[in-house]
């Protein structure tokens, strides 16, 4: 698919003073996923959001369950019913208060939903949709194994929703081109709507450390995934196995659903979260990155990588084209190719300068193009540009009736 989009640039803004009085003029709420990688998402975002002092935020993270000890109306509510029940039940400090807010960003699907239904009586508040998770309207587009497991019926009529409520946002903050050029070319959402940006990392987290070649030391692959199967981890392990690559490097796996059984120089890290210092440490220890996921949009994981100068190996689908560059920060395999991603980290592996270069070079476009201080900023001028041509076009229209 062929780019709709230009690159911006990110030059970094002026913060204010901390001295600084001025009344706030906007006030936004955020509904956002704290599930799995999206828990990083939230955590950068709210750091760098609460820093501007035109907006008033009003935050509603929602973790899809009831965590022990607090209150569970839901207990006895079915499945799917429940779940759907719980999201809303967290997203009310942000529901009760959506006629008083100028804008609303969203990150879940009930949420959308309901508010897209919602905006055909009512104007208020611009709803802005930010997630790297566009309609599933491109043939090519990298479907969960979960929803190929569902009937064609259910997933068209998924999609018909998926675009309508889409085409009703005011403003889509998608998290790559890839996304953005889906969004456009194959759901028909206005290109004027679109605004392709990441979120970003908190580089004060994220640091890359000097990865110097020591002789007869093994070279350290690190895996991250939850969801260990869908990420290609079994793959992995598959292709660990071969060529003798056990026999001159060590396997990281930074996930809670591994196999149990598993070959000599292969480590599991089951108990770390988001933005956890040991997990930064084992990607500034890590030589190369590899995950050859089989389903997936853009992972956070292949970011942090990145922003650890680590050399990546990965797989081609969703907006991961838009994060690795072929040949500069890591390279590319195809999908269950497992004799490809044994070669391709073979070539890694007894090539220390290449992989040290590519992950330079990776911190670099870390640096360049995914820094939280810098995109989260922008994401909220494009918010804030969004309210401000509404508030024209309104003033306009009550001029001219009058």
């Amino acid at each position: 698919m062929v780019s709709t989009f230009n690159s911006v640039s990110n030059a970094r803004p002026q913060e204010p003073s901390p001295t600084e009085t001025a009344p706030r003029r906007y006030r936004f709420g955020f509904v956002l996923s704290t599930a799995l990688g999206n828990r990083t998402r939230y955590e950068n975002f709210r750091r760098f959001a609460e820093r501007d002092s035109e907006v008033e935020c009003v935050w509603a993270p929602v973790k899809h369950y009831i965590a022990p000890g607090e209150p569970d109306p839901f207990r006895r509510w079915p499945g799917a019913l429940r779940t759907r029940a719980i999201v809303l039940y967290q997203s009310a400090p942000v529901l009760e208060r959506l006629s008083s807010l100028d804008a609303v960003m969203i990150h879940m699907y009930e949420v959308d939903l309901l508010t897209a239904v919602r905006s055909l009586w009512a104007s208020r508040p611009l709803r802005v949709i930010s997630s790297d998770d566009a309609p599933a309207a491109d043939p090519n587009y990298p479907l969960h194994p979960v929803e190929l497991l569902k009937p064609a019926w259910r997933r068209a009529l998924r999609l018909r929703i998926d675009v309508w409520r889409a085409r009703r946002a005011d403003l889509l903050i998608p998290f790559s081109k890839w996304a953005g050029d889906t969004l456009v070319e194959a759901a028909g959402v206005p290109l004027d709507r679109v605004r392709p940006v990441h979120v970003g990392l908190d580089l004060g987290l994220w640091r890359a450390a000097p990865k110097p070649e020591v002789e007869g030391a093994r070279v350290k692959l690190l895996f991250v995934g939850a969801d260990f199967e869908r990420k290609g981890g079994a793959d992995l392990l598959e292709a660990f196995l071969q060529e003798g690559l056990a026999d001159v490097a060590e396997l990281h796996l930074v996930t809670q659903t591994a196999p149990s059984a598993l070959p000599n120089d292969v480590y599991v890290h089951a108990d770390l979260t988001a933005n956890d210092p040991r997990l930064a440490a084992l990607y500034r220890e890590a030589d190369i990155f590899v995950m050859p996921t089989r389903s997936d949009l853009t992972p956070w994981a292949i970011l942090e990588a990145m922003a650890s100068g680590c050399a990546v190996v990965t797989t081609r689908v969703g907006g991961l084209g838009d994060l690795v560059v072929e040949g500069e920060t890591g390279l590319f395999v195809g999908v269950g190719d497992v004799l490809g991603l044994t070669r391709a980290l073979r070539s890694l592996v007894e090539d220390p300068p290449r992989r040290r270069a590519m992950g330079a070079a990776g911190r670099k476009v870390i640096e360049n193009q995914y820094d939280a201080s810098v995109n989260v900023p922008r994401i909220l001028d494009a918010m804030k540009a969004a309210v401000d041509t509404r508030a024209l076009r309104e003033h306009r229209l009550a001029g001219a009736r009058r």
